[in-house]
């Protein structure tokens, strides 16, 4: 069922996890160490403000992935031409409304951030938010472009050029960050790869796809159903927005930049463990998008649910279970000294949000149905739900209770409420689908933790220890997994477990 393209595309989506670590993990400390805690802090205040102003983006590149992929599975390949025009005037109008709320924001940084950062870091932050915001507008139209080449199933060029783009940002930070230690290199650097990679994309649109952008005319009625599966894109964005990155606005205006710093590090982990899951969510929308065309599309979309929820389970829950035995250890390797709590702040974010991302093709089908609306009226409560426990619990247990507020509200309405939404509307068993994911690898798991438990008693500090630690979780988890929680079907799809075990198992 899945194609050339998303099988492509989801390992690129891997090996773009492992650069975005890899950035994460060894460029980060070196970005740390360069500005500063406290510049540090001033800049991810600044980028977590100037990404929740994406939002008025509007989610249109969703949209655009969502009309293409239905025309081409119905066959109405003639009529893309038109709409990704239509898409680009609305990218347009969206960027004058950008530029508008930012040069009001411009104008609150300074009360906002009065009472925490100094006069000068006021300064910077504007000056930062300045360059974000132009940036933001350029990511606009990206969103259009890459909806477009996402719409045509071509992932692995997308995916391609986004590993281009982590290569390059990696180099460029390390040369010019080192010559000139300031944040604004940062995101200068960004700016500069944003516009360059929407130049590649609008050429291969144009000469690979074939596509011309070209308006040929205003449908009215096209417009109007878009923009209701856009409006609610939008609200949905808000709310995802906001809520990814008012912790960090909180924590900033409670707490002050070097808290902020400390947060991030923890969002950054948590970034990098959500990131596993979209590689191949991410690319599931026109799949999807094909089998409800199906007969049996109902039965066929269920099952894409559970083999896509395994393999995310697997990587997933492996990340959860290693985390706890030795994620301090890789904390104090990492960071060093004041970022202690980073291990709490992940552990608090990780769990309740493992179980909806090993089922988050189940947002797929709602976006390929045109069913956003109680997913993001859900949304609404738990962002308000949110705020006002981080808020009620900073003024106790700073970050920590950053962590809390937005750890409780995503399990109140993205698990438990959505999943029974998944049960009642779109008549998926959940449960049964839970159990046939978690199915053996729970028991795979089991055995490779007690085996890290055990490892951790011998090997308990540094990054030697570190290392065979990892190890040994890897060893004891693939080698369960092969011997008891991979399916038959399963060790197929793996050409190298083919030949060595596929004779025993009648592969």
């Amino acid at each position: 069922m899945l194609t050339k393209q998303v099988k492509i595309g989801a390992v690129l989506s891997y090996v773009l996890i492992v650069l975005n670590t890899v950035y994460g993990i060894f460029l980060t400390p070196y970005i740390v160490s360069g500005l500063g805690n406290v510049e540090f802090g001033v800049y991810k205040t600044i980028s977590s403000l100037s990404a929740s102003l994406l939002i008025l983006d509007l989610g249109i590149g969703g949209t655009v992935t969502r009309y293409i992929a239905s025309y081409r599975a119905k066959k109405e390949e003639g009529e893309i031409s038109n709409f990704a025009a239509m898409s680009m005037i609305q990218a347009l109008i969206l960027c004058l409304v950008l530029l508008v709320v930012s040069i009001l924001v411009a104008f609150l940084i300074k009360p906002m951030y009065a009472d925490t950062f100094m006069p000068e870091q006021i300064e910077k932050a504007r000056l930062l938010f300045v360059v974000l915001a132009i940036n933001m507008m350029f990511h606009v139209f990206s969103n259009v472009v890459y909806g477009i080449i996402s719409g045509y199933n071509r992932f692995s060029f997308g995916n391609a050029t986004k590993l281009f783009r982590i290569v390059f940002r990696i180099l460029l930070t390390i040369i010019l960050l080192n010559a000139i230690p300031d944040s604004l290199v940062l995101v200068s650097i960004d700016l500069f790869l944003t516009i360059l990679f929407l130049i590649v994309d609008l050429i291969y649109v144009r000469k690979k796809i074939g596509l011309k952008i070209k308006l040929v005319k205003w449908d009215k009625a096209l417009f109007s159903e878009s923009i209701k599966y856009t409006a609610l894109m939008f609200v949905s964005n808000v709310f995802l927005q906001f809520e990814n990155n008012v912790d960090n606005i909180i924590i900033g205006s409670m707490s002050g930049p070097s808290y902020v710093a400390v947060y991030s590090m923890g969002l950054l982990i948590f970034g990098m463990f959500n990131n596993l899951s979209c590689s191949i969510s991410g690319v599931m929308l026109p799949t999807v998008s094909n089998v409800l065309e199906m007969k049996n599309g109902h039965s066929e979309v269920q099952r894409l649910i559970v083999k896509v929820g395994r393999i995310q389970f697997m990587l997933l829950s492996a990340v959860v279970v290693g985390f706890i035995f030795v994620g301090r250890s890789f904390i104090d390797v990492w960071l060093g000294e004041g970022f202690s709590d980073v291990y709490v702040i992940v552990l608090i974010l990780m769990i309740p949000a493992l179980f909806e991302l090993c089922v988050n093709v189940c947002l797929a089908v709602l976006r390929a149905k045109n069913m956003l609306g109680f997913r993001t009226a859900i949304l609404f409560m738990t962002t308000v739900l949110n705020v006002v426990i981080t808020i009620l619990a900073v003024k106790y247990w700073s970050y920590i209770g950053a962590a809390i507020g937005t750890a409780f509200s995503f399990l109140a309405g993205s698990v438990i409420v959505m999943n029974i939404y998944y049960s009642k509307k779109l008549k998926f068993p959940m449960l049964s689908i839970y159990k046939s994911i978690f199915s053996r690898i729970w028991v795979c798991l089991l055995i490779s933790g007690v085996s890290l438990f055990v490892s951790t008693r011998f090997f308990k500090e540094g990054l030697i220890s570190l290392m065979v630690n990892i190890v040994v979780f890897c060893i004891a988890y693939g080698a369960t997994l092969l011997l008891y929680g991979l399916s038959a079907e399963e060790k197929k799809a793996i050409p190298f477990i083919r030949k060595f075990v596929g004779r025993r198992d009648g592969i």
